[in-house]
Formats: structure tokens, C-alpha cells, sequence
């Protein structure tokens, strides 16, 4: 690592610094310090010259080779460095593994608010402001000069602004008159830097002593451990003394795996050392927050994009003045300031959610055991069912297995796992709301009659995911995607839930004009409509993004406490009920149609079938009463469908991994996808076979090219999309082809993201 010391090597002018840009490009570039005695150091964030604009960028570095041509940083955010050296030695990797600009990843690794910008403003001129104070006064004022309403209109809201951002006046039509303005010399526009300067001076009111702290809180009553718990614990604890190591911690739902990370952390933090947890979804976050804080009180700092930026600053910063030890977020929380880091955890380790599907496509999972192995910490994943990638790490020894086969509950833990009964469609249809078999409802009833809880699964939201043209076939579609849009009956509203775009539903055939329109399949709005007619006396609930929101944690909760209460009788979801919760009531679970997720044209399909049945099936059964699943299915004979009849994940596995091994797919080959975009569909797919001929004579023959290829969602959000996919166990060899491919000169508005180990082909 460079020396971070300010006193490096110095020009005639002052310090050189080397500067990672946030932009798309993968070199530094070297700048002046003007003043020598600046203090500058490694991590600080500064706003540098680019071109014709003003950017963000970090010092990454010191040299003594000046550039011909030689600017200076215009200004060095205020407070101690944005990221310390741990973090900047992480995102170097991450840069280097994922084929990212550095710069854009160190960004990435700061949350929003302590990000810098630089910003065009517009402020008044001396001679505006005088000439403005004038005419309040009752004077001339701008009387005396030839301006209309709209420009007075526009200087005096600069008086009450202050300043106002250039582009909220583009957006707002009013940029047009600042030239006008600005050769009178009544306004000027003007460079002002945004986010971290200027800290905030206020402190939270605990810290002003606004409010009395809490007395610390009482000693949680902490449950017996089983056997295997007990056992998993000493093994990890005894493993944290001795370094890096990385644990695969396998347990079957409700088997105690978070109880096991809690007694863990303690040990750590009574040695002074910290502690970083990830869960893949924002919606588990509250929940395990709550147990958190049960246990450690204040010294936990939360992490997710639901909060208010000024709530993840703040937790952030508590991190990393070392104030708080345990830092739990989603994804991005893998960057969190921990200091003496000694175990990083990640909680359902196989959920597509750690991987980043935009920007800097970086795999959180995989990044928090590379942060454990360069802390020297020890690296714990949690599953019932761990991805293939994690249990093939287990195969080469690169990781270790601990196993906890029984629920932690000791009523539940001397029954085995809830028996499957799978009801095949095309024998036994459903009944006449098309949605519920026969054998699905008596078991509904049943569990009504017996006051018990039911949980209806379906992988999709909303009420109807297709309108379809009875007179000439014509789906309507989204204006921006290729993509059928959603009919939501609580909004009345078509939605694309791709790019979010929402329209009035048509009221006649947009293609034949007919008033012929269908709404058909079934999402989790209609479950729940037909749920209530069919048990009118039930109380129904329903949870997936609609209900709960994005980051709304209150409704969220609200949802889970009712079920958890026992208040309500039927939970809808989706893949938002499958994980993470424990409802001691809930004794059925019905899987409504998986057969959606199975066919999808992803060589992952049959895993992550298998991996969300498997736990959503773990909600039943897990108090008192045993419990029982229904899958209702048009293809009884899928492999993950039958390997789920007697919960036979090592049986799944070893067939999965076989036919991977023929396929020459993961974890046995490794993957980049290539990705293009762009407004035009020729551009695009010309592009596309340049990328593709690039890569092919960059790799060789170490490297197996795929396509080029029309994504399965060819348009989105108005963009053409292609694909074209690396295979090959060379992982160099793959990098010199995907940089190949990358140095081809695009198009004008074509963009080409590289994905490595993507987790998604559409």
C-alpha cells in the first residue's frame, strides 16, 4: 500500500495525487494539491477537473510523475478521510475481480449523503442584490432595466434561494433566460460542492443530552442451545482465534441458526472486536434488527437502502468512529466502517439479492468472505439450502460444514421436517375460481376449523399478470419493455414491473380496437380476492412489495406482528413469506403454481425452485403442531419437485452438480455476460457481434463464447438489449477476452456492462 502520509513526493506547485474519478473509466489520474500542507491522506474525497466539468474522485494514491499537463483539485472535502484503507483495499479487489472502474466502487462504498458532488448554482450578483434590495424598497430598481415578469420572477426567487441549482431550472424551463441575465450581470453561475462538506453540527439528541439514555437493559433469558448448536458455537468460537476461516453453518429451517450468530458476536464484542451481518432482503431487516438490539442494545447500527439518508449517515458514521461494534444491513452494508473486524456473517447465503444487478455488479456474499480473509476474520454463511457454488466450496475444502439437522424448538425438534403432498394439476384441477384444488381447500377448512394458521405462496404480485385480446391476441405490453404489463385491482392500474411505468387499463384492444380485453393468470392480489370470497369468515392478510412497500417498515411489521399474534388466519405472499419468520400458529402451507419459476430459460431454475419451496415449506410446523405443505403443480416430475417430497437437498445437489459438471456451467466453469443496450435495435445488435468476435480472438481457445443473443427481455425501458455470454475454468483467461471485448469502440449511446459470475440471463 502507498504511504498515506501528506509529506509524498511534491512538485514545484505542491503534492501529486493519484485520483480515482467516480466515472466509467479505469484509470487514475494524477493532480496537484495546492497547498503541500493540506493533511491530505489516503481515502479523502475530493472534487477534481475533468474536461469541462467538475467530478467526484478519492486519492488512491502518491506519485512523483507529473503529466504533461497539470491540474489542481479544486477542493478537498472537509472531515477525516470518506473511506479508511481496509475499505479502499476491498473495493481495489472488487475493482479488479469485477472488471469495475475503481472509482465508481468507491463510491458504491460510501452511503448517500457522504457522497460529494460538484453542483452548478445560480446565485445573484452584488449588482443583483443591490438592484433587488431597490426595488423592495420602493426605489426603481429593476424598473430601470428591460426585463419581464418571468425574469423578475426567476431574481426573485434567487433573493429567497439564495442559490438554486441549474439543473432544477433546466427541469423547471427556466434556464433558458440565465444568459440573458448573466450578461446583464445580475446573476452568476457558480461551482458549489455537495454532501459531506459541511457536516452537519447538530448531534443526535441523545448525544446533546435532549434525552436521558435508557438504563441498560435487562439480561435477555437466553434459550437452551441444542446439541448441535452448542457444538457449532464451540467450533466457531475457537476458530475465531486462530484467523481467517470461512464456515458454511447448514441448518434446516428453524434449526437456531441466528441464535448461534448472537452467542458468537457477544464473544466477540466482550473481546473488543467488531462485528459485520448481512441479510439479503431489506424485509428481514426490522425483524433481525429487533433480536439484535434485544441482545446488544445500542451497539448495533442498521445499513439498508430503506432508510432516510440521514439515518444511514448517521449510522455509518457511529461505525466508524467506532462508537457501535455490530453493523447489520443488506447488501451494500458489506462496505460498513466496522473497526477490529472478527466475524462476518451472511444470513441465507444463497439469495440472489447479495448480488448487485446494476452499476457495479459486485456479489455481497462473496466480497464479505474476501473482507474476512484480508481482516483475518472468520467468515460465516447460514442456509438450509446453500447454493451450489457454496456447497461445491465445501467439496474442494475451501470451506467448512457445520450441520444443524433438528429445529431448535424442543417439540418441534423430535418431529422430522413437515411432509409434502403434491397435488398434480392436470389430474386434479382446480375448482371453479381456477386457483385452489379441491384437496387445497379441505385442508384450508380444516385449518380453520382447528383455529390454525395458513400460508398461501405465489411468486408473483399482483392481481393479473397479463391483458390479453380474445378478438386478435394482442397482449398489451409496455410502451418501454418487452414485457406483458400487470393488472394491479387495488390501484386500478396496468404496471410494468421492470421499469415501473403505470397506465389506466384500456378499455378496448389497443391493436383492434375491440372491446375484447381478458385479464388472465393469477397474482397474489387475486389469491387474496379469492381467498376471501371462498372463507368469508377468515381473516386474510396479504404480503409481498405492494403491501409492505419498499423500505416501509412499519407496515411491514404491522403484517407480521398480526400474524405472529395469531390475528390472522391466511397469509398471501410471495417470496417475501418464505424466509426468516417464525410463526409458531402456522401448521399448513400451500404453494399455489411454482411451476412459473421452473422453466424459466435460466440454467439456475431447478436451484432456486428448489431453494424457495424448501423454504417457504420450513414456515409450517415449527411450534407446538406438526405441520404439512401442498404443492399444487402441472409438473409433479421436476427434479427439484420430487427431491422435495422427502426434503432431499443432498440428493438434489449431487444430481444438480452432475448435470452442471456436463454442461460445463458453474461452479465447474466460470461466467462473465457481456451486456449491451441502446436506443436503436441495429446499432445494438451490430455492437453485439463486434463485442462477440472481440472476445473470441482476445480469448483463445481457453475461453467458450455464447451468442451474440437477443436478451430474453429484448427491450427494456426503452433500450434494445443483447447478450453475449464467457464460459472457461481460466479465470485470466477470461479476463484478457472480456477486456478485449471492452475496448471495442461503441456507438454513440450504446452501453456495455460486464457482469462477472452474473446470477440472472434474462
Amino acid at each position: 500500500m502507498p504511504d498515506t502520509n501528506a509529506s509524498g513526493p511534491t512538485s514545484a506547485g505542491g503534492l501529486l495525487v493519484e485520483v480515482a474519478v467516480a466515472l466509467p473509466l479505469f484509470e487514475t489520474f494524477t493532480y496537484r494539491v495546492p497547498r503541500a500542507d493540506a493533511g491530505l491522506t489516503l481515502g479523502a474525497q475530493v472534487i477534481v477537473p475533468f474536461g469541462p466539468r467538475k467530478v467526484t474522485g478519492f486519492v488512491v494514491g502518491f506519485t512523483d510523475q507529473a503529466p504533461r499537463q497539470l491540474k489542481d483539485i479544486e477542493e478537498i472535502v472537509a472531515g477525516e478521510p470518506a473511506l479508511d484503507e481496509s475499505i479502499m483495499e476491498l473495493c481495489r479487489w472488487a475493482a479488479a475481480y469485477y472488471l469495475a472502474p475503481f472509482g465508481e466502487i468507491l463510491r458504491a462504498a460510501l452511503p448517500q449523503g457522504e457522497r460529494a458532488s460538484a453542483a452548478k448554482r445560480v446565485r445573484l450578483t452584488p449588482q443583483g442584490e443591490r438592484l433587488l434590495a431597490q426595488e423592495s424598497a420602493g426605489a426603481m430598481g429593476f424598473a430601470s432595466l428591460a426585463l419581464d415578469d418571468a425574469d423578475r420572477a426567476l431574481l426573485k426567487r434567487l433573493r429567497v434561494a439564495r442559490s438554486l441549482s441549474v439543473r432544477a431550472l433546466e427541469r423547471t424551463g427556466a434556464a433558458g433566460r440565465l444568459a440573458a441575465l448573466q450578461a446583464s450581470a445580475l446573476v452568476e453561475v457558480g461551482d458549489e460542492v455537495q454532501g459531506r462538506v459541511g457536516r452537519r453540527k447538530v448531534r443526535p439528541a441523545k448525544e446533546q443530552a435532549l434525552i436521558a439514555p435508557e438504563g441498560p437493559a435487562p439480561a435477555p433469558t437466553l434459550p437452551v442451545l441444542t446439541q448441535h448448536q452448542a457444538e457449532a458455537l464451540r467450533v466457531l468460537d475457537d476458530a475465531r482465534r486462530g484467523g481467517y476461516a470461512t464456515f458454511l453453518l447448514h441448518g434446516i429451517t428453524g434449526s437456531g441458526k441466528t441464535e448461534v450468530y448472537l452467542r458468537l458476536i457477544a464473544e466477540v464484542r466482550q473481546a473488543g472486536k467488531g462485528a459485520l451481518v448481512l441479510v439479503p432482503e431489506i424485509a428481514l431487516t426490522p425483524q433481525l434488527a429487533a433480536r439484535f438490539r434485544a441482545r446488544f442494545g445500542d451497539d448495533v447500527a442498521v445499513l439498508h437502502s430503506g432508510l432516510a439518508p440521514t439515518e444511514r449517515r448517521a449510522a455509518w458514521r457511529r461505525l466508524r468512529a467506532g462508537q457501535v461494534g455490530i453493523a447489520l444491513g443488506a447488501r451494500s452494508a458489506v462496505f460498513a466502517p466496522v473497526r477490529d473486524l472478527a466475524v462476518v456473517v451472511v444470513d441465507e447465503e444463497h439469495d440472489g439479492s447479495f448480488k448487485q444487478e446494476d452499476g457495479v455488479r459486485y456479489h455481497a456474499r462473496d466480497l464479505a468472505v474476501v473482507r474476512a480473509q484480508k481482516a483475518g476474520a472468520l467468515a460465516i454463511l447460514g442456509s438450509a439450502t446453500p447454493s451450489l457454488e457454496t456447497y461445491h466450496n465445501v467439496e474442494l475444502g475451501r470451506f467448512r460444514r457445520l450441520m444443524l439437522p433438528t429445529r431448535a424448538n424442543p417439540v418441534a425438534a423430535a418431529r422430522p421436517l413437515p411432509p409434502l403432498e403434491i397435488v398434480d394439476l392436470r389430474q386434479h384441477p382446480p375448482g371453479r375460481d381456477g386457483l385452489l384444488s379441491p384437496r387445497l381447500v379441505e385442508a384450508m377448512t380444516a385449518n380453520l376449523a382447528a383455529g390454525e394458521q395458513t400460508i398461501l405462496f405465489l411468486n408473483r404480485r399482483g392481481f393479473s399478470p397479463l391483458v390479453l385480446c380474445r378478438g386478435c391476441g394482442n397482449i398489451v405490453r409496455c410502451n418501454q419493455c418487452a414485457v406483458s404489463m400487470t393488472y394491479h385491482q387495488a390501484s386500478n392500474k396496468l404496471v410494468c414491473h421492470y421499469c415501473g411505468d403505470t397506465t389506466a387499463p384500456p378499455s378496448v384492444c389497443p391493436k383492434c380496437r375491440r372491446p375484447s380485453l381478458e385479464r388472465m393468470g393469477t397474482g397474489t392480489e387475486r389469491v387474496e380476492s379469492v381467498v376471501r370470497e371462498r372463507f368469508p369468515t377468515a381473516r386474510v392478510a396479504r404480503l409481498d412489495r405492494d403491501t409492505a412497500g419498499v423500505g416501509r417498515a412499519s407496515k411491514l411489521d404491522a403484517v407480521l406482528a398480526s400474524v405472529a399474534k395469531g390475528d390472522v388466519d391466511i397469509l398471501v405472499g410471495t417470496q417475501m413469506v418464505t424466509k426468516g419468520h417464525d410463526f409458531a400458529g402456522v401448521t399448513l402451507v400451500g404453494v399455489l403454481l411454482p411451476d412459473q419459476g421452473m422453466h424459466l430459460p435460466d440454467f439456475r431454475a431447478a436451484e432456486r425452485t428448489f431453494q424457495i419451496l424448501e423454504q417457504v415449506a420450513g414456515r409450517a410446523g415449527r411450534g407446538e403442531r406438526p405441520g404439512r405443505v401442498i404443492v399444487q403443480t402441472y409438473s409433479p416430475d421436476y427434479p427439484a419437485i420430487v427431491a422435495l417430497l422427502t426434503h432431499d437437498y443432498e440428493g438434489f445437489v449431487r444430481d444438480e452438480l452432475k448435470r452442471r459438471q456436463e454442461a460445463r456451467y458453474p461452479p465447474f466453469a466460470r461466467m462473465v455476460a457481456l451486456r449491451l443496450d441502446g436506443p436503436d435495435a441495429r446499432s445494438v445488435e451490430a455492437a453485439a457481434g463486434q463485442i462477440c468476435e472481440a472476445a473470441r480472438a482476445a480469448g483463445g481457445g481457453a475461453v467458450r463464447v455464447l451468442g451474440p443473443s437477443e436478451a430474453p427481455i429484448a427491450i427494456l425501458r426503452g433500450r434494445t438489449r443483447w447478450q453475449v455470454w464467457l464460459s472457461g475454468t481460466d479465470r485470466g483467461a477470461l479476463v484478457v477476452a472480456a477486456r478485449g471485448a471492452a475496448a471495442v469502440p461503441l456507438p454513440r449511446g450504446i452501453r456495455l456492462a460486464v457482469d462477472v459470475d452474473p446470477q440472472s440471463v434474462l
